[in-house]
C-alpha cells in the first residue's frame, strides 16, 4: 500500500507544480501553449508507463526478474562485443604462439587457417560487421580500394544470400570463436 501513497504524493506534487507554473496570458492559444501541452502529455504518458511497470513487477516478480536478467545480459554482451582491433590482437597472439612451434610439429589445419587469415589481411579483404552483441567477420572477394570493373560491378559482389559461405569467424564476448577453435590443438599433440 505504500506504493499507492507514493502515487498520491506524486499527484499532489504535480498539482502544486501546475498551480505554481502557469502560462502567461500572452502565450495562450499560441505555439508555446501547444508545445507546453505536448510536453506535459508526453511526461504524463511516460509517468503512466513507469507506474504500470512498477505495478506489474510487483504483481509478477518472476517475469520482472526474467526481463531484468535478459536485458542486463544483452547489455553485457554489447559491452563485450569484440572489434577489429580485438581480432588483430588475438590474431597476432595466435600467430606468435604458432611461430614458437617447429613447422613439422604444427597442426596443418591451424596453419592453413592462419595463412588464410594472413593472406586476407594482407590483401585487405576482411570485412567486419558489428551487430551489437556479436561481430561477423567475412572474406570479401576484392580489396576495398580496388577500382577494377569486377570489384565495382554490383553483380560480382558478395550477395546477401552467399554471406554465410564467406563468414570466417564470429566474435562474441571478447573472443573470435573460430580462431580459438582452430588453434585449440596447434602443436605436436593435435592428434
Amino acid at each position: 500500500m505504500r506504493f499507492f501513497s507514493f502515487s498520491n504524493r506524486l499527484a499532489s506534487l504535480r498539482a502544486r507544480v501546475d498551480n505554481t507554473f502557469t502560462l502567461p496570458e500572452r502565450f495562450k492559444g499560441t505555439f508555446v501553449e501547444r508545445l507546453t501541452n505536448y510536453w506535459k502529455g508526453l511526461l504524463t504518458d511516460y509517468k503512466d508507463v513507469a507506474v504500470g511497470i512498477v505495478k506489474e513487477s510487483i504483481e509478477k516478480p518472476k517475469k520482472a526478474i526474467f526481463y531484468g536478467v535478459t536485458g542486463y545480459s544483452i547489455y553485457l554482451c554489447g559491452q563485450r562485443n569484440p572489434s577489429e582491433e580485438d581480432f588483430i590482437r588475438q590474431f597476432r597472439l595466435a600467430t606468435n604462439e604458432m611461430i614458437l612451434v617447429n613447422p613439422s610439429l604444427q597442426n596443418p589445419t591451424s596453419d592453413a587457417y592462419l595463412r588464410r587469415l594472413q593472406e586476407d589481411i594482407n590483401q585487405r579483404r576482411l570485412r567486419f560487421l558489428s551487430l551489437g552483441i556479436l561481430t561477423l567477420m567475412w572474406e570479401d572477394l576484392y580489396d576495398s580500394d580496388d577500382c577494377t570493373y569486377p570489384a565495382i560491378c554490383e553483380y560480382t559482389k558478395v550477395s546477401f544470400w552467399s554471406i554465410p559461405q564467406h563468414v570466417i569467424d564470429v566474435g562474441f564476448w571478447n573472443k573470435f570463436w573460430r580462431l580459438k577453435y582452430e588453434l585449440h590443438n596447434y602443436d605436436v599433440n593435435y592428434l
